[in-house]
């Protein structure tokens, strides 16, 4: 799915990667353009996102820029997205590992050898 949107004079296009269900076109407005999506990197460690589903997605701005994001939408419709390489694949993991949805999950992030930090999460044992 493709989707041309203009703020503000710069137009940006979302095509969509990979979905983990049938999302109806609110949901994903919400997943992809809302104003009210939260980023995974400003919640503090140990806060716990309920996630009912996600979906993955190139934003590619007027420039020529590209992000590749995922946004995990949960049963209350709230959204939050990320770019964190490692955070998108310890949620796949667990959504393998758990075999659908929902599930918990507790944001936790650290700092590598290198000095770069990163955002990560694990199952939330304590919320199931």
């Amino acid at each position: 799915m493709i989707q041309r949107t203009k703020k503000k004079g710069i137009t940006t296009m979302i095509t969509i990667k990979n979905e983990t269900r049938n999302f109806t076109k609110v949901e994903k407005y919400l997943m992809t353009k809302a104003p009210t999506i939260k980023t995974i990197k400003t919640l503090d460690d140990g806060d716990v996102i309920n996630v009912a589903g996600y979906l993955e997605f190139v934003d590619v701005k007027d420039d020529g820029t590209t992000s590749e994001l995922m946004s995990i939408i949960t049963s209350d419709n709230t959204v939050y997205s990320t770019q964190s390489v490692t955070f998108k694949r310890s949620i796949k993991e667990i959504e393998t590992v758990m075999q659908g949805f929902p599930f918990p999950v507790k944001k936790i992030s650290g700092q590598s050898k290198a000095g770069r930090k990163y955002v990560d999460c694990v199952l939330d044992i304590d919320s199931l």
